[in-house]
């Protein structure tokens, strides 16, 4: 059963306390520059994507700090911005912990059954994409590559800013998809690892 997640948010030490809330049937938001106005709510069946990643906050010879983000899109293309800033390493762990937290309830209370939904589509022998790559029962197609590549040619890496999908016999056919700035990168791991493992084609 999923939990619900309620969290006070402070995105930097200069911003106020916005309350986001997070369960089965809504994300709400407090997002909103005039403390009276309404916060940003998007139903469950509102949902389409979502991303995320933290960006580094440059000083001038060394990294001072680090932004946490989430970035939630509904079906009319409006977006919620979840922001949490750490200057000289203040408050990381917590605001760690909370990016954490967010993204765990976002996969437990929506993303989990957007995946399991295209794992149902291949199951069923039925082909489908996601950001221009096509899965079908003879392997996936990197659409903009004009690339096909069967399923025990496929490979791929994960890394802490994006993931690769890429031909084993021939490394130089590979796309990558960055977390931060790509809609459902996450879903493309989780969907292309998942039907690996079930072909026995991965292991962690």
């Amino acid at each position: 059963m999923t939990q619900p997640l309620q969290l006070n948010i402070k995105s930097s030490w200069l911003d106020r306390v916005r309350q986001l809330t997070i369960n089965s049937d809504y994300i709400e938001f407090d997002d909103k520059d005039g403390i009276a106005d309404p916060p940003t709510k998007f139903l469950t069946e509102e949902i389409e994507s979502f991303r995320f990643g933290v960006k580094w906050i440059n000083g001038y010879q060394f990294v001072i700090g680090r932004i946490y983000c989430v970035d939630i899109r509904s079906k009319n293309s409006d977006i919620i911005k979840i922001r949490l800033k750490s200057i000289y390493g203040i408050n990381k762990k917590k605001l760690g912990e909370k990016y954490a937290s967010i993204l765990n309830a976002l996969y437990d209370n929506y993303f989990d059954k957007l995946s399991m939904s295209y794992l149902n589509l291949f199951n069923n022998h039925r082909s489908f994409e996601i950001l221009n790559v096509r899965f079908d029962q003879n392997g996936i197609t990197l659409i903009d590559k004009k690339a096909a590549i069967s399923w025990d040619d496929v490979g791929t890496r994960s890394y802490s800013t994006y993931y690769s999908i890429f031909s084993k016999a021939n490394p130089d056919v590979y796309q990558i998809f960055e977390f931060l700035s790509e809609w459902n990168t996450g879903i493309l791991y989780s969907v292309s690892r998942q039907i690996l493992k079930d072909k026995g084609l991965y292991s962690e």
